[in-house]
């Protein structure tokens, strides 16, 4: 009787034992996904701040457009404005455009000029991400834009200005590896909630981005408006310093091949932007954006 006492005793010891750390290993399990889940909320605010900080930036110069290009067309010394919009007129009087709409056109070059290179470079610093991480990448496009505005704000000659369109088309990139960094963190389930958070980013970008643009323009005296380039700098040296505090490398570990598809979203962002920015810069040839309202003459 003492014998079967004992190897009960044992087994009910076994279980106690079994049940304890089975309860430890779920508690644990808990714990970890709790954490990634508040990991994952984190990283998910922190690109849709940093996308937005970008965007208040990048559409800043859209309502400008009519009156950099009169601008350049009466202080560019170095020849390249007439050049380009002969090729322009060219082109124009082959499409049968009327010669009203030639500054409309040739802003619309210079807007595609940007977008293609984003176009370009996008696939590219997708790969380069996928091998050197998410962060470094995004912080060496973040410095390129900020770059780009630099330029802009020195900008007298429209052979500058140019140069810091093509800049800032070349580091644009951080907009499609917004994308990337989303699918990192999010799973199929929850998705589509932070792709969302990436459209709510443009539309406040595009929404107040332009109307601030056009506060700015009223400050200085430089035609190239050294004030909203400078402004724009500014939120790009933020943008940066908050990445680089607040977002935490999401590459998985051991991924080195971009993600299939990513690539076409990559590009798919380009023609989007190009799209939004010709909108509202023929909306500035018709109408007189000041704040706090805007004005539309009749």
């Amino acid at each position: 009787m003492v014998s079967l006492r004992s190897g009960n005793n044992t087994k009910d010891s076994a279980t106690s034992s079994s049940t304890s750390s089975s309860n430890s290993a779920g508690v644990k399990a808990s714990q970890k996904e709790t954490s990634r889940s508040l990991h994952t909320d984190k990283m998910k605010y922190v690109i849709f701040i940093s996308l937005v900080l970008d965007l208040l930036g990048f559409t800043v110069i859209l309502p400008l457009f009519p009156a950099l290009l009169d601008y350049y067309s009466k202080h560019d010394s170095s020849g390249l404005y007439d050049t380009l919009l002969s090729g322009v007129s060219r082109f124009q009087s082959g499409l049968g455009v009327p010669e009203r709409f030639n500054s409309v056109l040739f802003g619309g070059v210079l807007g595609s000029l940007f977008s293609l290179l984003q176009f370009l470079s996008s696939p590219l610093t997708g790969a380069l991400s996928d091998v050197y991480g998410r962060k470094p990448v995004l912080i060496a496009t973040l410095a390129g834009v900020a770059a780009s505005y630099a330029v802009w704000a020195v900008a007298s000659s429209f052979t500058v200005f140019v140069l810091a369109r093509v800049l800032g088309g070349l580091s644009k990139g951080n907009v499609s590896l917004s994308y990337s960094i989303m699918t990192d963190i999010l799973d199929t389930s929850t998705r589509a909630g932070g792709m969302a958070l990436i459209g709510v980013a443009f539309s406040i970008g595009f929404i107040v981005g332009p109307g601030v643009g056009a506060m700015f323009s009223k400050w200085g005296t430089s035609g190239w408006f050294a004030a909203s380039a400078i402004y724009a700098f500014v939120l790009t040296i933020l943008n940066i310093l908050y990445v680089c505090i607040y977002f935490k490398e999401t590459l998985p570990k051991g991924l080195v091949v971009m993600i299939p598809g990513f690539a076409l979203v990559g590009w798919s962002s380009g023609p989007v932007m190009l799209y939004a920015g010709l909108t509202l810069y023929a909306l500035g040839k018709h109408f007189v954006f000041s704040i706090p309202v805007i004005t539309f003459p009749v």
